[in-house]
């Protein structure tokens, strides 16, 4: 407990007097060159993909495009929007900074946007870091080898076999949702169904699903009494294979002045 305790202190003092971070453990070099390609990329695919993109030029979404992220200063991806703590900071993107500001991304800049549901376990910690190093060519890449289509997910499958947690989890729970723009509010419940409808617990409100051949997920709403008549959002499949319970799991902007908020309730009525 003291320990854990002093290491925070020391954490703070060093981020605050020089502007650099202290860590009571590094990433090492060799750790990332026998890190799990496979277990960085389910990871981030679980964890991340909803929110950023990895490869050169590609947009930014609700959270910034990676490519080059490594060696740069935080806060400077071209045409995102930060917090400002992020855009006043110094700091530059290292392995240990990307590791320590995953564990807890409010404790290093307490006004950033960023919203992480739990902590990136410590044995997915390091290959999802190599992972992201590769794809976005770092100057200081790890040395894995990524592994042949052979070796990756059959994409022939049916969706319910590739992705057996989300499928579960989406079709046997409910979906929670609260729209909020400067007229009100509007909260309601979603259920999707395996025949690619989507029911409500508002008569009026109906929708549908489809998921595309890069496996995004995406569906539509319709029908809304208030605020937007209709919506329409996808994500990565794999941004909900791992099962979360919440009022509010993910935050978006369907339409301008108009925030929705996201989540997973157990069972359905």
């Amino acid at each position: 407990m003291w320990q854990v305790r002093i290491r925070d202190c020391v954490f703070f003092l060093c981020l605050i007097l020089t502007q650099t971070l202290c860590f009571a453990s590094e990433l090492s070099s060799e750790a990332l060159d026998n890190a799990d390609y496979i277990s960085g990329k389910t990871t981030f695919q679980q964890r991340c993909s909803a929110c950023h993109t990895l490869a050169e030029n590609s947009a930014n979404l609700v959270g910034p495009n990676l490519w080059h992220i490594f060696d740069q200063t935080i806060g400077k991806v071209t045409g995102f929007s930060y917090s400002e703590g992020m855009k006043e900071s110094e700091l530059i993107w290292t392995p240990d900074l990307m590791e320590n500001f995953l564990q807890d991304p409010q404790k290093l800049f307490p006004d950033t946007r960023m919203f992480i549901p739990e902590p990136v376990p410590a044995n997915f910690m390091t290959d999802l870091i190599a992972f992201v190093m590769f794809e976005t060519d770092a100057a200081d890449k790890p040395k894995i080898e990524k592994p042949q289509p052979s070796q990756l997910v059959n994409s022939e499958l049916p969706l319910s076999d590739r992705f057996p947690s989300f499928w579960n989890h989406l079709m046997t729970n409910t979906t929670h949702y609260r729209l909020v723009a400067a007229e009100g509010e509007l909260e309601f419940d979603a259920y999707f169904n395996t025949n690619g409808s989507v029911g409500t617990s508002l008569k009026a409100v109906q929708g549908f699903w489809h998921v595309n051949e890069k496996d995004m997920f995406c569906y539509a709403l319709y029908g809304l009494p208030t605020l937007i008549e209709e919506f329409v959002e996808c994500f990565p499949v794999a941004a909900m294979a791992i099962p979360r319970f919440a009022r509010e799991l993910w935050r978006s902007e369907p339409q301008q002045g108009v925030k929705l908020y996201g989540g997973i309730l157990p069972g359905r009525p």
